[in-house]
């Protein structure tokens, strides 16, 4: 009940400087429309929180939040109608009607989900059917390692090596989806692969030259 408590007593305390009076410009735009120019995928991992991370405000990000951070490749049925996929939603929304001009996919260390893939620590818990196991098959190439990486690379090294492929397999997926790929082309779009470090707060990005994450300092 302590936790809950917490909570309620922080929302308190956020409404008195929500209704305040320096916040009221912004509160006559924002009861109306958002206007977020970067969308965000991150994972739901309770130490992971993009908007802390970056210091943002509300309606700086359009927040997407999954386990592992994932993108799944466009799909429409065989009727064509779309799938039930509420991370692809988002991306029509945002890209589509809020024309964000950034999506961010943010991975992370020590990922649940990138650990149910490359074993069944989380999954083999769960009683009856898994919704988390097919849910991580759309990154299963990034598990993908060669016996000679398997001798050569610890085990504490592969799955970070695993949780920076997942987020390139899941930016490949974002470009299949024929709204993004026209924005990136027109240029009106850029997309990113973020990677943050929960032991020291380090966060990189993916350089697509030099085909490594660089620390951002």
């Amino acid at each position: 009940m302590a936790a809950y408590n917490q909570l309620v007593a922080g929302y308190r305390e956020f409404r008195k400087d929500y209704l305040g009076e320096e916040n009221r410009e912004w509160l006559n735009i924002a009861k109306v429309r958002q206007t977020p120019k970067v969308m965000m995928i991150a994972c739901s991992d309770s130490r992971v929180n993009p908007a802390i991370i970056t210091r943002c405000g509300l309606g700086e990000i359009f927040m997407v939040n999954n386990v592992a951070n994932l993108v799944p490749p466009f799909e429409e049925d065989k009727e064509g109608k779309a799938t039930y996929h509420g991370t692809s939603a988002a991306i029509e929304f945002g890209v589509n009607h809020l024309q964000v001009g950034h999506i961010i996919i943010m991975g992370h260390s020590e990922c649940g989900g990138i650990r149910s893939l490359m074993d069944d620590s989380i999954t083999k818990k769960t009683k009856g059917y898994s919704f988390i196991k097919p849910w991580m098959d759309i990154v299963q190439e990034a598990n993908d390692f060669s016996r000679d990486e398997k001798n050569t690379i610890g085990k504490a090294d592969r799955t970070m090596v695993c949780e920076k492929r997942a987020i390139l397999v899941s930016l490949n997926n974002l470009a299949t989806f024929p709204w993004v790929k026209e924005a990136v082309k027109s240029g009106t779009l850029k997309l990113h692969g973020w990677y943050y470090q929960i032991n020291n707060g380090c966060l990189s990005e993916y350089n697509m030259q030099t085909d490594e994450f660089e620390e951002i300092v």
